[in-house]
């Protein structure tokens, strides 16, 4: 478990929401992290999709029909099996937001998946 210190001042502001949404004020910590981590992991890997796209011709030299692991502008690991690099790639940085795509001449479609959240409390 992690605890955070926050200034008094925001501390105070969030007790006041959660007091109006009655609820915690846990929750509302834990709601806008969520919202955070969201915008922060899109943004990253709009990022790399960037990155991706503008070494896409030396890339194909490199790794055509291969998948390739992006994170921080380069390529970090590549294979021809999607699930063999991303759990290798997974094991390496965790939760870590990393592009993986497969290198070819054209632009793929942009595919938005959503994954299935737990909700504590509900069944």
């Amino acid at each position: 478990m992690l605890t955070v210190t926050l200034k008094p001042e925001l501390a105070d502001q969030i007790e006041e929401l959660a007091h109006a949404a009655h609820t915690d004020a846990e929750a509302i910590v834990e709601k806008a992290l969520r919202a955070y981590l969201t915008q922060y992991r899109r943004e990253k890997i709009q990022a790399e999709t960037l990155a991706f796209e503008e070494q896409r011709d030396t890339l194909l030299t490199q790794y055509g029909g291969e998948y390739v692991a992006f994170h921080e502008g380069k390529v970090i690991d590549h294979d021809t099996d999607l699930r063999a690099l991303h759990l290798r790639v997974f094991a390496q940085l965790g939760h870590t937001p990393v592009l993986l795509k497969k290198v070819t001449d054209e632009s793929e479609p942009e595919l938005v998946v959503r994954s299935p959240r737990y909700i504590r409390g509900r069944s």
